[in-house]
């Protein structure tokens, strides 16, 4: 029996200003979204907005997180970040 997740995994993608990377990483996002992952909920959080938190782990833009957990520092290649998205 495989145990499927009730809830969905979240993919945050941390982002800054005037940053070639961050504006990647949205276009990343983008790309993401339109697959239409149900187990997926995926956010561009700009730390440039002065209500969101940056995590410690974040030491970097753009960084993404899986669940809390650092998944790649800088953008990941869309393939590779589609079939890991794609398993959860």
């Amino acid at each position: 029996m495989v145990l499927r997740r009730t809830s969905p995994a979240v993919l945050d993608i941390y982002v800054g200003p005037d940053c070639f990377a961050s504006a990647n990483a949205h276009a990343i996002a983008r790309e993401m979204r339109a697959l239409d992952l149900q187990n997926v909920l995926i956010r561009v959080i700009d730390l440039s907005d002065p209500v969101n938190v940056q995590p410690a782990s974040v030491f970097a833009i753009p960084t993404y997180l899986l669940n809390g957990e650092v998944l790649s520092l800088g953008n990941p290649e869309v393939a590779w970040l589609r079939d890991r998205l794609a398993n959860m």
